[in-house]
């Protein structure tokens, strides 16, 4: 993805061309190394609280203080003692039940507003519905309570924590002058005419829209990019959009937009168990709410708590359910936190400054590995013609390892087998994940294996066992045949951002006192396969968590049954997408850069990036720049501009833009092949809403002709279950099936956030391109 600008990144790291490990990353003033690890206890989400009416929710987005590093609440753990915990809290936005107050410092006892969000429990089959209310005002509790809420202070609006690029394709709630027709409206990307202010941050109120990742959900309430909302603040200021184009934009009634600051949504849940979350989605700044804090679990079981598929067996449990309370699943040594054997674990990268906030760039500096001063060239809103975002970074890599929202978190178990939904909630990361047995020296000794039963959309055909180089399929009659090579021999499990992976760790036999450590060694930058390099720095980002083995309490017997004797199968077998065969004729779609279209560049030894305004890029031939004569320069196009998706795949690929005609129209019902052509340097994580669907295969192509060149290979064994998130790899077509059977307008997109944000992601129109919201989207859908 570098392109030409990428070798300053390494310089910058101190790397060599062919790094074996990173060094730290760079990131907020707080210096991770001086962060303590593994003195603060996992935190266990508890269930969500609803209305007192079952299945409905009434959730808030609000600002709150969280307890992220060692120090507050954390200090008093037995771990601290003689350490460094007086970290302050982190300023965060997060979801919380309406009716709760906000919290002094999350995780408290009075509130569940928290970062992540707590689990909304779901059945199949029985619909939810969810009332999710922007509340980021000053002081929400007392705006509430207000007898004059037009004029208290309290009612004011927030402005986001973290910078927002407002040169993007975005919600543009402030209304500037739009480029695509040279008036204000939403959503859309702003005018240069705009000038300076393109360079720096919004700061007024911060809209939201929540996305249910991967609900099978009707269009009016999967959480449309357009279809933000902003809260109920006094003090908006004149102009502005309360609302994004495609609220209430869904065609028939029931809006879902009629209450300011609010969207009533509903969730069919007419899908089979299976492990989703909830996030924000607004238009350009999805990036931002998420690192933010808004983002947590939405679980879906069978009913009765089972799972669809679960042929014979009895997986690890309980799991937490409503009425616990944070203290009962947290507090150690308390019996409800040590009964629980099924555990959501969230797995997020992070940086912070000293004074505890959320670091997040503010400058392209950061991506470039370079000082600000360094990055000198033209951007957005200068009077020179630019189209290089000043704030929007390609990809954001951060230092510090977060799970379930506390620094790497250590979790006592006993000698039992445990079962963890992982999710790999980062905005750029990929995670390479293992488990490592650690020695009494601190070194790292033998690898304990992962049972994975599930993926993004419920169980698996088969159980499979991973371990680094290997995934092995196991029988399910309680053997355990010779290990199956995986598709490389440094893939563990391996997972893009959105991935799931529901898996059993089996700590039975274990000696009290052993330590497991979950490692990362995926990439501390962008990926684009194996080997992936720089490995993830050892110190910091290379550590998740650890387990530590307690004596074993005999008041728990564990009731589950060894993973080599659960006997799984793929749910919703019947659904026509569940085949290998590739389908009729497969919908092309490309995985495309752009370079810049103006500034061309030059990076010296150091590592500064300097414009060179004597030279422009050449359109005919891509990464290279010409004179003002029109012979070849010595400088590059400045890159990379944004990654985007297309079609004609196949062909090299045709670029098609957020604000650009529908160009996918899959007809109502049917099921369809999609082939992904990634012509980009970078592994894409790609998200289809609505559907789940089969991968196929994946086939190699030159990059330079477009021409298949190698054999097709399967999808790891891990990857044969259910999917709505595929790592998509370079010089490679990736192809799936999927089934199209609710109409209207939907989305698919890179799940990259900075990717997502910058033009990697455009709607796509299931039926009648004249109906259901498409007709809305304000142009004209293609076939």
């Amino acid at each position: 993805l570098w392109l030409a600008t990428g070798a300053a990144l390494v310089t910058a790291l101190g790397l060599s061309a062919t790094p074996t490990q990173a060094a730290p990353l760079p990131g907020g003033s707080l210096d991770p190394t001086t962060i303590p690890k593994y003195v603060t206890p996992l935190v266990i989400p508890p269930v969500m609280k609803d209305t007192g009416v079952a299945h409905d929710y009434d959730i808030a987005v609000r600002a709150f203080l969280q307890q992220i590093l060692p120090g507050g609440i954390w200090a008093s753990m037995p771990g601290c003692a003689g350490k460094k915990c007086d970290f302050p809290p982190t300023p965060v936005f997060g979801y919380g039940p309406a009716s709760d107050p906000t919290p002094r410092v999350a995780p408290a006892a009075n509130s569940q507003f928290n970062f992540p969000g707590y689990t909304i429990e779901n059945t199949v089959g029985i619909p939810t519905t969810v009332d999710w209310i922007n509340e980021l005002v000053r002081r929400p509790d007392q705006c509430k309570r207000s007898r004059n809420p037009a004029k208290d202070k309290a009612c004011r609006f927030l402005p986001h924590i973290t910078p927002v690029d407002r040169s993007l394709h975005w919600a543009n709630p402030e209304l500037l002058t739009c480029a695509d027709t040279g008036t204000p409206h939403t959503d859309c990307r702003p005018s240069d005419t705009n000038g300076k202010i393109l360079k720096k941050p919004y700061k007024g109120p911060v809209p939201m829209v929540t996305h249910l990742h991967g609900g099978h959900t009707n269009p009016d309430s999967d959480g449309y990019p357009e279809a933000w909302w902003l809260p109920a603040a006094n003090n908006i200021p004149a102009g502005y959009a309360r609302q994004g184009r495609l609220a209430n934009g869904f065609g028939t009634p029931p809006n879902t937009n009629v209450i300011p600051g609010v969207g009533q949504y509903s969730y069919r849940n007419d899908q089979p168990s299976t492990t989703l979350w909830y996030h924000d989605h607004t238009l350009g700044m999805t990036r931002n709410n998420v690192y933010a804090g808004m983002a947590g679990y939405w679980l879906i079981r069978a009913p009765g708590g089972g799972e669809d598929g679960l042929v014979s067996g009895t997986l690890p449990g309980p799991a937490p359910v409503a009425g616990q309370g944070v203290l009962d699943l947290n507090t150690p040594g308390n019996p409800v936190r040590g009964r629980i054997r099924e555990i959501p674990i969230l797995i997020q990268d992070r940086s912070f400054d000293k004074n505890g906030k959320l670091f997040y760039p503010r400058d392209r500096a950061f991506f470039e590995g370079v000082s600000k001063k360094q990055l000198r060239i033209p951007f957005i809103g200068d009077k020179v013609k630019s189209d290089i975002p000043a704030i929007w970074n390609p990809e954001a890599f951060f230092n510090t390892m977060v799970v379930n929202g506390v620094t790497w978190p250590y979790l006592d178990v006993e000698p039992e087998r445990y079962r963890f939904r992982l999710l790999n909630g980062s905005d750029s990361r990929f995670l390479n994940l293992a488990l490592k047995v650690v020695n009494p020296d601190g070194t790292l000794g033998a690898e304990v294996p992962f049972y994975q039963i599930g993926g993004d959309h419920g169980l698996l055909p088969k159980v499979v066992q991973v371990k680094t180089g290997f995934k092995t399929e196991l029988p399910g009659d309680g053997t355990i045949p010779p290990a199956t090579p995986a598709a490389a021999p440094e893939e563990a499990l391996l997972m893009g951002p959105s991935e799931r992976a529901d898996v059993i760790v089996d700590f039975t036999g274990m000696a009290p006192g052993t330590r497991i450590r979950m490692i990362n060694t995926g990439p501390d930058a962008p990926f684009g396969g194996f080997p992936a390099l720089p490995i993830a720095d050892p110190g910091t980002t290379g550590q998740v968590m650890e387990f530590v083995v307690q004596a074993d309490d005999p008041a728990t017997v564990d009731g589950s049954t060894p993973p080599a004797s659960l006997v799984v199968s793929l749910p919703d077998p019947t659904d026509p997408a569940n085949t290998q065969t590739v389908l009729g004729t497969p919908r092309d779609q490309a995985l495309l850069e752009e370079e810049s279209a103006f500034i061309c560049v030059n990076v010296r030894p150091d590592g500064t990036i300097v414009w060179d305004p004597t030279a422009t890029p050449d359109p005919a031939n891509p990464g290279t720049c010409v004179d003002q004569n029109g012979q070849p320069a010595a400088s590059v196009p400045m890159a990379p501009k944004a990654a985007v998706l297309g079609n004609n795949g196949a062909g090299g690929g045709t670029v098609t833009l957020w604000g650009d005609p529908i160009a996918t129209n899959p007809a109502l019902n049917s099921t369809e092949t999609w082939e992904l052509w990634n012509w980009t340097e970078d592994a894409h994580p790609i998200h289809v809403h609505l559907v789940k669907f089969k991968l196929v295969n994946r086939e190699p192509f030159d990059p330079l002709t477009g021409v298949l060149s190698g054999a097709a290979r399967a999808p790891e064994l891990t990857e044969n279950g259910w999917k709505d998130t595929v790592i998509a790899y370079p010089g490679e077509v990736t192809r799936f099936n999927a089934t199209f059977d609710v109409p209207g307008l939907y989305v698919w997109h890179c799940h990259i956030l900075e990717h997502e944000d910058n033009e990697m992601m455009v709607p796509y129109c299931v039926g009648d391109p004249n109906a259901n919201g498409c007709d809305i989207a304000g142009v004209a859908p293609g076939a």
